[in-house]
Protein backbone atom coordinates (compact mmCIF):
# COMPACT_ATOMS: atom_id res chain seq x y z
CA UNK A 1 0.00 0.00 0.00
CA UNK A 2 1.32 3.77 -1.10
CA UNK A 3 1.97 5.88 1.83
CA UNK A 4 -0.43 8.19 0.41
CA UNK A 5 -3.27 5.76 0.33
CA UNK A 6 -2.67 4.65 4.24
CA UNK A 7 -2.97 8.64 4.80
CA UNK A 8 -6.29 8.54 2.99
CA UNK A 9 -7.47 5.94 4.98
CA UNK A 10 -6.23 7.39 8.49
CA UNK A 11 -8.09 10.79 7.60
CA UNK A 12 -11.21 8.40 6.96
CA UNK A 13 -10.87 6.89 10.37
CA UNK A 14 -10.11 10.11 11.67
CA UNK A 15 -13.49 11.95 11.30
CA UNK A 16 -16.01 10.09 12.73
CA UNK A 17 -13.53 10.10 15.86
CA UNK A 18 -13.19 14.21 16.19
CA UNK A 19 -17.53 13.98 15.10
CA UNK A 20 -17.67 11.56 18.54
CA UNK A 21 -15.32 13.78 20.28
CA UNK A 22 -17.86 16.67 19.97
CA UNK A 23 -21.06 14.55 20.58
CA UNK A 24 -19.61 13.67 23.54
CA UNK A 25 -18.96 17.73 24.45
CA UNK A 26 -22.18 19.02 22.93
CA UNK A 27 -23.97 15.55 25.36
CA UNK A 28 -22.14 17.06 27.91
CA UNK A 29 -22.82 20.43 27.97
CA UNK A 30 -26.79 19.36 27.50
CA UNK A 31 -26.33 17.45 30.72
CA UNK A 32 -26.48 20.67 32.80
CA UNK A 33 -29.94 21.50 31.37
CA UNK A 34 -30.91 24.70 29.94
CA UNK A 35 -29.69 27.28 32.66
CA UNK A 36 -26.11 25.87 32.58
CA UNK A 37 -25.71 26.46 28.25
CA UNK A 38 -27.19 30.29 28.62
CA UNK A 39 -25.58 31.03 31.62
CA UNK A 40 -22.39 32.27 30.43
CA UNK A 41 -24.71 34.59 27.75
CA UNK A 42 -26.45 36.46 30.77
CA UNK A 43 -26.47 39.96 31.15
CA UNK A 44 -27.33 40.79 35.06
CA UNK A 45 -28.68 44.37 33.92
CA UNK A 46 -31.75 43.35 31.52
CA UNK A 47 -34.58 41.32 32.41
CA UNK A 48 -33.55 37.24 33.19
CA UNK A 49 -37.32 35.95 31.51
CA UNK A 50 -36.51 38.20 28.11
CA UNK A 51 -32.70 36.92 27.73
CA UNK A 52 -33.78 33.25 28.63
CA UNK A 53 -36.48 33.51 26.06
CA UNK A 54 -34.28 34.89 23.19
CA UNK A 55 -31.07 32.83 23.83
CA UNK A 56 -33.72 29.54 24.03
CA UNK A 57 -34.77 30.39 20.88
CA UNK A 58 -31.26 31.07 19.52
CA UNK A 59 -29.72 28.10 20.47
CA UNK A 60 -32.77 26.16 19.41
CA UNK A 61 -33.29 24.46 23.20
CA UNK A 62 -36.97 23.41 22.28
CA UNK A 63 -35.86 21.50 19.07
CA UNK A 64 -35.08 18.02 19.04
CA UNK A 65 -31.93 16.97 20.11
CA UNK A 66 -30.38 15.76 16.87
CA UNK A 67 -31.14 19.50 15.37
CA UNK A 68 -29.44 21.06 18.31
CA UNK A 69 -26.22 18.83 17.97
CA UNK A 70 -26.02 20.44 13.86
CA UNK A 71 -26.66 23.84 14.86
CA UNK A 72 -24.03 23.29 17.74
CA UNK A 73 -21.97 21.70 14.87
CA UNK A 74 -22.33 25.07 12.91
CA UNK A 75 -21.62 26.90 15.47
CA UNK A 76 -18.36 25.44 16.45
CA UNK A 77 -17.07 25.50 12.62
CA UNK A 78 -18.18 29.28 12.53
CA UNK A 79 -15.81 30.03 15.36
CA UNK A 80 -18.51 30.21 17.73
CA UNK A 81 -17.81 28.55 20.83
CA UNK A 82 -19.26 30.26 23.44
CA UNK A 83 -18.25 32.82 26.37
CA UNK A 84 -16.09 31.89 29.31
CA UNK A 85 -16.05 34.19 32.73
CA UNK A 86 -12.98 33.46 34.85
CA UNK A 87 -10.52 35.66 36.87
CA UNK A 88 -8.05 35.43 34.79
CA UNK A 89 -9.89 36.28 31.07
CA UNK A 90 -13.61 36.98 30.68
CA UNK A 91 -14.91 36.54 26.81
CA UNK A 92 -15.16 34.30 23.77
CA UNK A 93 -13.92 30.86 24.29
CA UNK A 94 -11.93 30.99 20.78
CA UNK A 95 -10.24 34.57 22.01
CA UNK A 96 -8.89 32.74 25.45
CA UNK A 97 -7.99 29.74 23.56
CA UNK A 98 -5.81 31.91 21.04
CA UNK A 99 -3.99 33.70 24.38
CA UNK A 100 -3.17 30.64 26.20
CA UNK A 101 -2.37 28.03 24.06
CA UNK A 102 0.73 29.50 22.64
CA UNK A 103 1.80 29.72 26.30
CA UNK A 104 0.88 25.92 26.74
CA UNK A 105 2.65 24.62 23.78
CA UNK A 106 5.96 26.43 24.34
CA UNK A 107 6.03 24.69 28.09
CA UNK A 108 4.74 21.44 26.46
CA UNK A 109 7.69 21.29 23.41
CA UNK A 110 10.52 22.64 25.92
CA UNK A 111 9.71 19.75 28.88
CA UNK A 112 9.35 17.45 25.72
CA UNK A 113 12.52 18.22 23.98
CA UNK A 114 14.21 17.99 27.86
CA UNK A 115 12.85 14.78 28.28
CA UNK A 116 13.79 13.49 25.02
CA UNK A 117 17.04 14.55 24.99
CA UNK A 118 17.96 13.02 28.35
CA UNK A 119 15.74 9.59 28.41
CA UNK A 120 16.68 8.23 25.24
CA UNK A 121 20.33 8.08 25.59
CA UNK A 122 19.77 7.14 28.96
CA UNK A 123 17.84 4.31 27.84
CA UNK A 124 20.24 3.33 25.32
CA UNK A 125 22.93 3.00 27.85
CA UNK A 126 20.87 1.44 30.21
CA UNK A 127 20.38 -1.21 27.56
CA UNK A 128 23.76 -1.52 26.41
CA UNK A 129 24.81 -2.27 30.36
CA UNK A 130 22.17 -4.23 31.18
CA UNK A 131 22.17 -4.92 34.62
CA UNK A 132 25.06 -2.81 35.44
CA UNK A 133 24.73 -0.02 38.10
CA UNK A 134 24.19 2.29 35.71
CA UNK A 135 21.64 0.56 34.35
CA UNK A 136 20.35 0.07 37.96
CA UNK A 137 20.59 3.87 38.47
CA UNK A 138 18.67 4.34 35.43
CA UNK A 139 15.81 1.61 36.31
CA UNK A 140 15.29 3.55 39.98
CA UNK A 141 14.98 6.92 38.93
CA UNK A 142 12.44 5.67 35.88
CA UNK A 143 10.29 3.61 38.71
CA UNK A 144 10.40 7.13 41.13
CA UNK A 145 9.49 8.89 37.95
CA UNK A 146 6.70 7.15 37.52
CA UNK A 147 5.85 6.67 41.45
CA UNK A 148 5.87 10.33 42.29
CA UNK A 149 3.07 12.95 41.78
CA UNK A 150 3.36 15.93 39.88
CA UNK A 151 2.02 18.23 41.96
CA UNK A 152 4.30 16.55 45.06
CA UNK A 153 7.11 16.77 42.59
CA UNK A 154 6.54 20.60 41.93
CA UNK A 155 6.37 21.59 45.79
CA UNK A 156 10.07 19.99 46.17
CA UNK A 157 11.31 21.72 43.26
CA UNK A 158 9.88 24.86 44.10
CA UNK A 159 11.00 24.53 47.70
CA UNK A 160 14.58 23.87 46.29
CA UNK A 161 15.39 25.92 43.74
CA UNK A 162 12.67 29.11 43.92
CA UNK A 163 12.80 29.76 47.80
CA UNK A 164 15.57 30.00 50.19
CA UNK A 165 14.23 26.89 53.10
CA UNK A 166 16.78 24.39 51.42
CA UNK A 167 19.98 26.55 50.57
CA UNK A 168 19.84 30.52 49.33
CA UNK A 169 22.69 29.37 47.30
CA UNK A 170 20.15 27.02 45.05
CA UNK A 171 17.16 30.05 45.51
CA UNK A 172 17.58 30.89 42.09
CA UNK A 173 14.61 30.36 39.55
CA UNK A 174 11.27 32.52 39.91
CA UNK A 175 8.53 30.57 41.46
CA UNK A 176 5.80 31.80 39.44
CA UNK A 177 4.72 33.85 35.94
CA UNK A 178 6.55 34.18 33.00
CA UNK A 179 8.26 37.39 33.57
CA UNK A 180 9.46 39.51 36.09
CA UNK A 181 7.29 41.75 37.64
CA UNK A 182 9.59 44.73 37.65
CA UNK A 183 10.55 43.99 33.67
CA UNK A 184 6.64 43.59 32.59
CA UNK A 185 5.46 46.67 34.17
CA UNK A 186 4.81 49.56 32.01
CA UNK A 187 5.20 47.50 28.99
CA UNK A 188 2.63 47.73 26.13
CA UNK A 189 3.04 44.14 24.69
CA UNK A 190 2.24 42.22 27.78
CA UNK A 191 -1.23 42.25 29.71
CA UNK A 192 -1.44 42.66 33.53
CA UNK A 193 -2.00 38.25 33.59
CA UNK A 194 1.95 37.67 31.75
CA UNK A 195 0.82 37.59 28.11
CA UNK A 196 2.78 38.92 25.50
CA UNK A 197 1.73 40.12 22.15
CA UNK A 198 1.71 39.46 19.07
CA UNK A 199 2.05 35.54 19.19
CA UNK A 200 1.56 35.01 23.16
CA UNK A 201 4.73 33.23 23.54
CA UNK A 202 6.93 35.46 25.89
CA UNK A 203 10.28 34.43 24.38
CA UNK A 204 9.53 34.87 20.90
CA UNK A 205 7.49 38.30 21.33
CA UNK A 206 10.85 39.58 23.32
CA UNK A 207 12.63 39.00 20.53
CA UNK A 208 10.31 40.56 18.27
CA UNK A 209 10.12 43.28 20.04
CA UNK A 210 14.22 43.68 20.64
CA UNK A 211 13.73 43.09 24.61
CA UNK A 212 16.55 40.87 25.75
CA UNK A 213 15.86 40.89 29.92
CA UNK A 214 12.38 40.01 29.28
CA UNK A 215 14.15 37.40 26.48
CA UNK A 216 16.26 35.71 28.92
CA UNK A 217 13.64 36.17 32.23
CA UNK A 218 10.66 34.39 30.45
CA UNK A 219 13.74 31.35 29.92
CA UNK A 220 14.31 31.19 33.66
CA UNK A 221 10.30 31.54 34.40
CA UNK A 222 10.05 28.02 32.50
CA UNK A 223 12.35 25.91 33.60
CA UNK A 224 11.10 25.26 37.08
CA UNK A 225 7.36 23.93 35.49
CA UNK A 226 8.96 22.32 32.26
CA UNK A 227 11.46 20.53 34.12
CA UNK A 228 8.87 19.24 36.64
CA UNK A 229 7.00 18.16 34.05
CA UNK A 230 8.97 16.45 31.88
CA UNK A 231 10.42 14.34 34.77
CA UNK A 232 7.70 12.02 34.72
CA UNK A 233 7.75 11.70 30.94
CA UNK A 234 11.74 11.02 31.25
CA UNK A 235 10.68 7.59 33.33
CA UNK A 236 8.42 6.37 30.45
CA UNK A 237 10.91 7.00 27.49
CA UNK A 238 13.73 5.75 29.41
CA UNK A 239 11.56 2.27 30.19
CA UNK A 240 10.52 2.15 26.43
CA UNK A 241 13.71 2.78 24.84
CA UNK A 242 15.66 0.60 27.28
CA UNK A 243 12.68 -2.65 26.79
CA UNK A 244 13.15 -1.46 22.68
CA UNK A 245 17.07 -1.41 22.58
CA UNK A 246 17.53 -5.00 24.67
CA UNK A 247 15.16 -6.51 22.43
CA UNK A 248 16.85 -4.78 19.26
CA UNK A 249 20.69 -5.80 20.73
CA UNK A 250 19.14 -9.55 20.48
CA UNK A 251 18.35 -10.00 17.06
CA UNK A 252 20.50 -11.68 14.46
CA UNK A 253 21.39 -8.43 12.72
CA UNK A 254 23.66 -7.00 15.62
CA UNK A 255 24.97 -10.31 16.07
CA UNK A 256 25.65 -10.49 12.33
CA UNK A 257 27.26 -6.87 12.27
CA UNK A 258 29.61 -7.69 15.54
CA UNK A 259 30.91 -10.80 13.92
CA UNK A 260 31.96 -8.98 10.77
CA UNK A 261 33.89 -6.99 13.48
CA UNK A 262 32.37 -3.77 13.56
CA UNK A 263 33.34 -1.37 16.25
CA UNK A 264 30.36 -1.34 18.80
CA UNK A 265 29.75 2.09 18.79
CA UNK A 266 28.73 1.36 14.94
CA UNK A 267 26.94 -1.81 16.00
CA UNK A 268 24.79 0.06 18.79
CA UNK A 269 24.26 3.70 16.75
CA UNK A 270 23.81 2.60 12.79
CA UNK A 271 22.43 -1.23 13.68
CA UNK A 272 20.95 -1.48 17.31
CA UNK A 273 19.35 2.17 17.85
CA UNK A 274 17.72 3.07 14.76
CA UNK A 275 15.63 -0.14 14.75
CA UNK A 276 14.87 0.01 19.11
CA UNK A 277 13.69 3.67 18.22
CA UNK A 278 10.90 2.65 16.03
CA UNK A 279 8.63 1.60 18.86
CA UNK A 280 9.48 4.60 20.40
CA UNK A 281 8.25 7.04 18.44
CA UNK A 282 4.83 5.67 19.10
CA UNK A 283 5.45 6.43 23.29
CA UNK A 284 7.15 9.96 22.04
CA UNK A 285 3.84 10.88 20.51
CA UNK A 286 1.24 9.78 22.54
CA UNK A 287 3.69 10.96 25.87
CA UNK A 288 3.90 14.54 23.89
CA UNK A 289 -0.12 14.95 24.32
CA UNK A 290 0.19 13.25 27.72
CA UNK A 291 1.86 16.35 28.31
CA UNK A 292 -0.56 18.75 27.22
CA UNK A 293 -3.03 16.82 30.28
CA UNK A 294 0.12 17.17 32.75
CA UNK A 295 -0.31 21.02 32.07
CA UNK A 296 -3.39 21.69 34.26
CA UNK A 297 -1.99 20.82 37.26
CA UNK A 298 1.79 22.39 36.62
CA UNK A 299 0.59 26.04 35.38
CA UNK A 300 -1.73 26.31 38.09
CA UNK A 301 1.04 25.61 40.64
CA UNK A 302 3.69 27.57 39.24
CA UNK A 303 0.73 30.56 37.83
CA UNK A 304 1.69 30.04 34.30
CA UNK A 305 -1.03 32.20 32.19
CA UNK A 306 -1.66 28.82 29.80
CA UNK A 307 -4.84 26.57 29.02
CA UNK A 308 -3.66 24.84 32.27
CA UNK A 309 -4.12 28.12 34.92
CA UNK A 310 -7.41 28.63 32.76
CA UNK A 311 -8.86 25.63 32.92
CA UNK A 312 -8.90 25.15 36.44
CA UNK A 313 -10.01 28.73 37.03
CA UNK A 314 -13.04 27.62 34.95
CA UNK A 315 -13.66 24.42 37.12
CA UNK A 316 -13.32 26.39 40.20
CA UNK A 317 -15.76 29.11 38.78
CA UNK A 318 -18.14 26.57 37.45
CA UNK A 319 -17.88 28.40 33.82
CA UNK A 320 -19.11 25.61 31.27
CA UNK A 321 -17.94 27.41 29.02
CA UNK A 322 -14.33 27.49 29.53
CA UNK A 323 -14.81 24.09 30.55
CA UNK A 324 -15.90 22.76 27.08
CA UNK A 325 -13.31 24.84 25.19
CA UNK A 326 -11.11 23.07 26.95
CA UNK A 327 -12.05 19.83 26.56
CA UNK A 328 -12.24 19.90 22.94
CA UNK A 329 -8.56 21.46 22.52
CA UNK A 330 -7.07 19.07 24.28
CA UNK A 331 -9.17 16.02 22.70
CA UNK A 332 -8.42 17.90 19.29
CA UNK A 333 -4.68 17.58 20.13
CA UNK A 334 -4.90 13.96 21.47
CA UNK A 335 -6.58 12.49 18.41
CA UNK A 336 -3.98 14.69 15.57
CA UNK A 337 -1.28 13.52 18.14
CA UNK A 338 -2.36 9.83 17.45
CA UNK A 339 -2.73 10.94 13.89
CA UNK A 340 1.10 11.65 13.47
CA UNK A 341 2.61 9.09 15.33
CA UNK A 342 0.52 6.51 13.14
CA UNK A 343 2.00 8.40 9.69
CA UNK A 344 5.29 8.46 11.48
CA UNK A 345 5.41 4.64 12.06
CA UNK A 346 4.11 4.00 8.82
CA UNK A 347 7.15 6.06 7.35
CA UNK A 348 9.48 4.37 9.83
CA UNK A 349 8.11 0.96 9.06
CA UNK A 350 7.04 -0.20 5.97
CA UNK A 351 4.98 -3.12 7.40
CA UNK A 352 2.89 -1.17 8.90
CA UNK A 353 1.02 0.00 5.90
CA UNK A 354 0.94 -3.04 4.44
CA UNK A 355 -0.33 -4.65 6.95
CA UNK A 356 2.05 -7.50 8.00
Amino acid sequence: MKLSTYIIRRVLVLIPTLIGLTLIVFLLTRAGGTNMIISSYLNPHLPYAVQRAMLVKEFHLNDPIWVQYYYYMVGLLQGNWGYTHTAIYSGPVTTAISLFLPNTIQLSIIAFIIAVVIAIPAGQESAVRKNSAVDQISRFVAFVGISLPVFWLAQILSEVFATPTVSPALNILPLSGTVDATLMAGVPWINSIGVSNPTHIMMIDALIHGNLPIFFSSIRHVILPAATLAFTSIAGIMRYMRASMVESLSQDYVKTARSKGLPEKVVIKVHARKNALIPVVTILGLLFAGLLGGVVVIEDLFSYPGMGLWTVDAILGYDSGGIMGTTIVFGLILVTANFIVDLLYAWIDPRIRLGE
